[in-house]
């Protein structure tokens, strides 16, 4: 059984993040804090991968990979083009070579998971990036703005279908 289904199959855990830049874990059997994390800001979105014992992180200026049972830091991107102060999102590809994110600047872009670079940058919504995420099959992901806009893009868009 994968470490990601393990965690699906134990559903006592609630995480909550905080504008004081923490990440805590939670037993709901017990309600005892098991895990705490500081980030680098106020916490705009976190998100459990279906494929991979992580979690992604947006906070201040950069996206946290933690490990999703002890929140142990796997990695951290700072990110120069884009900030998480007020909104937006990113979101884990499920092979885990990429991630998304957007927020105030109104782009999407897609990063190298191992070394944070910048591989592509979309435009495609007029107001903030609210929130990101990949599809289960990773072949399209979705992102929704504040203009009231859902977008859906290709992961490769350069492949036929």
């Amino acid at each position: 059984r994968s470490d990601a289904a393990e965690a699906a199959a134990t559903p006592s855990c609630i995480l909550a993040g905080a504008d004081d830049g923490s990440l805590c874990k939670f037993d709901s059997r017990s309600n005892e804090r098991v895990a705490v994390v500081d980030l680098d800001g106020a916490v705009q979105d976190v998100e459990a991968s279906n494929a991979l014992p992580m979690l992604t992180v947006a906070a201040g200026d950069q996206v946290s990979f933690l490990d999703h049972r002890t929140l142990a830091l796997i990695r951290a991107h700072t990110m120069t083009s884009i900030n998480f102060r007020n909104e937006g999102g990113a979101s884990l590809h499920p092979a885990g070579d990429r991630f998304i994110a957007g927020g105030a600047d109104l782009w999407v872009r897609v990063f190298d998971f191992e070394t944070g670079e910048e591989r592509e940058c979309h435009k495609g919504h007029h107001g903030p990036v609210r929130c990101l995420r990949y599809t289960p099959d990773g072949q399209t992901y979705a992102t929704g703005s504040e203009d009231g806009t859902i977008r859906i893009w290709k992961t490769h868009p350069d492949e036929s279908p």
